[in-house]
């Protein structure tokens, strides 16, 4: 069934999460105008969509996994596209290029893959257990489940991502050594 909403439940629903997901964007993009912009998109993206939208946890839940994407996102496709000098080289005759890809960048992009490949419930628990660093008292507060769930949903996602790394490492492993 759709999600419908009218007007003064939406910003009733706006009132209460307005704040904390701002603080959720934040901690990720450490910016606090960004962060509001991001909040303000989900919400308006959750109104557009408030006739067709179906949400499978609860709507808490969709707001800040929501946040926490588009935060991600943003982080990505803005804050990497200016490389650093660091990853910056001349190579000999050819002016300036970009270092081709070690090891770690590797390492780093199969553990975001990984992450992002996981079970919903599971990821949006590692996700705000690991990028917000919430103890799991927090995170079952914010999603309105147990501590024993967010407890399952880490030893879950724990074993996913040690699973998944394992048979990308074992087949892999002449790219990493």
């Amino acid at each position: 069934m759709p999600l419908l909403l009218d007007i003064s439940g939406f910003e009733a629903l706006f009132e209460v999460n307005y704040q904390p997901l701002c603080a959720t964007a934040y901690r990720i993009v450490q910016d606090k105008d960004i962060a509001e912009d991001i909040v303000q998109d989900v919400f308006y993206k959750l109104w557009e969509r408030r006739d067709s939208l179906r949400v499978s946890s609860t709507l808490k839940a969709h707001l800040f996994q929501s946040t926490i994407d588009h935060s991600v996102n943003y982080i990505k496709l803005y804050r990497n596209a200016i490389k650093p000098s660091s990853q910056i080289r001349r190579e000999p005759g050819s002016g300036v290029g970009f270092i081709g890809r070690s090891p770690a960048l590797k390492e780093s992009h199969l553990v975001e893959v990984a992450v992002k490949s996981l079970p919903e419930p599971s990821r949006l628990v590692f996700l705000l257990s690991r990028y917000e660093q919430l103890c799991y008292k927090q995170i079952a507060e914010r999603l309105d489940i147990s501590v024993k769930t967010v407890e399952s949903q880490m030893t879950k996602a724990f074993r996913y991502l040690k699973e998944y790394l394992l048979v990308v490492f074992i087949f892999f492993a002449d790219v990493f050594l």
